[in-house]
């Protein structure tokens, strides 16, 4: 029972990370947004994030769709 409630919590806590802060720093370049080899005489963009710094978090796309789709529906039940 009480693995259960942990393991219900953190996944609530996981959405709830992943709907309001759906971008982290990349994990590779850590948000420095070079690889690892650059120096001032050769810059290189990271090859993961693509220079931008950030990454998506796991699952982000997801709950935001879910979160689209019952925003929808309720708009649609209010007309």
């Amino acid at each position: 029972m009480t693995a259960t409630l942990l393991i219900l919590a953190a996944a609530a806590i996981w959405v709830i990370r992943a709907h309001f802060w759906p971008y982290a720093p990349c994990r590779w370049c850590k948000g420095a947004k070079t690889n690892r080899g650059s120096t001032a005489k050769r810059f290189g963009s990271c090859w993961r994030c693509k220079g931008s710094g950030m990454r998506q978090v796991l699952g982000s796309r997801q709950v935001h769709k879910a979160a689209r789709g019952i925003r929808g529906k309720a708009w649609k039940a209010g007309k």
